[in-house]
């Protein structure tokens, strides 16, 4: 029984592999599309893109994993069946339960690890993403590009003629006040000071303000100015994964139960694998497709639904489906 163990180990580990790879690139590819939205709302250079795609690893990996598992188990037992391999192990009198017994160790790290993912780690990324998301809305709001109207900083709208390496040459804001009042600023040169947690400003140099006011005209000289963004730097306390998931109670549930599912679906993954070249065929890839609905669906249910009950009744779901198909496509047969 150990060769046993051993031998559909690498076969495990071999499809393992095979199968992380590509599902981890095809889920990479989604967050990768939604990351590159956001450059429309903010500047992101090369290193903005990698930090962000940082922070959701965690989240790729908390996907990849349980469907990998999932789709590793499928595949090794379908092959041994198609090999008729299984068939000369039970033959040998290694009988169903003592192949489940010897692998369910594996599946219980599986759910370990993606527990850790799930409750510690993503928590964390999760806020720190956010916050880092903020801080380049924010530095966003300062950035001023030369000879292109209707940007604005603050309540004023601002155009530049030049800018060298961060220095403002020529500039000129309009700034609309109440009863068709307005005021227009010019300024020889300046440039946007940031602050790191503290708002940052446009410090201007040499200029003058022209004001309407009902029926005064007025103008002011000045030498220097800093007018401070009026844009908030949102940037939130990160919790402890205790306070983060008493906020974000429906995305334990989800969370949870996922974690949950190499342990309580890995009779339900061997069961689909199973089965006698002679008198069936090999349905491996529906049957992933099939194991994919039976995990997601409860799972969003649950999330959805927001309640410990729901949460119970699916875990009781999938142990009842478990072994009740373990029961009909192997127990009586074999």
């Amino acid at each position: 029984m150990v060769k046993t163990k051993r031998y559909i180990l690498q076969l495990f580990s071999k499809s393992f592999l095979t199968l992380f790879i590509p599902f981890y690139i095809i889920i990479s590819l989604t967050y990768l599309l939604n990351i590159s939205r956001l450059s429309s709302r903010m500047s992101l250079d090369a290193q903005d893109f990698f930090t962000f795609y940082s922070y959701v690893i965690p989240d790729i990996i908390f996907i990849t994993l349980p469907l990998t598992f999932l789709a590793a188990i499928i595949n090794v037992f379908s092959k041994l069946s198609e090999n008729n391999e299984m068939i000369a192990l039970f033959s040998l009198g290694i009988t169903p339960k003592k192949i489940i017994k010897s692998l369910f160790p594996l599946s219980f790290l599986f759910t370990i690890l993606l527990l850790l993912i799930a409750v510690f780690v993503i928590p964390y990324s999760n806020q720190t993403m956010k916050n880092f998301k903020n801080k380049k809305l924010y530095e966003s709001n300062l950035k001023i590009l030369p000879n292109r109207l209707s940007q604005d900083f603050g309540d004023h709208h601002i155009y530049i003629e030049k800018n060298s390496k961060g220095n403002f040459k020529n500039i000129t804001m309009f700034t609309p006040k109440e009863r068709n009042n307005f005021q227009i600023l010019i300024a020889d040169n300046g440039s946007v000071i940031n602050i790191p947690n503290r708002p940052g400003y446009l410090n201007l140099n040499s200029g003058s303000i022209y004001q309407t006011q009902n029926s005064d005209f007025k103008i002011i000289d000045y030498q220097n100015m800093k007018l401070f963004n009026r844009a908030k730097l949102y940037s939130s306390k990160v919790d402890s994964f205790k306070e983060y998931w008493l906020k974000h109670k429906k995305k334990f549930y989800y969370y949870i139960l996922l974690s949950l599912t190499p342990l309580l679906l890995y009779v339900f993954y061997f069961s689909m694998g199973i089965y006698n070249p002679r008198y069936q065929k090999n349905f491996a890839s529906l049957y992933t497709l099939l194991s994919v609905i039976v995990i997601y669906v409860p799972s969003i249910i649950a999330r959805k639904q927001e309640s410990p009950y729901v949460a119970i009744a699916v875990v009781i779901l999938w142990i009842v489906l478990s072994f009740t198909l373990y029961k009909l496509r192997v127990a009586k047969r074999y």
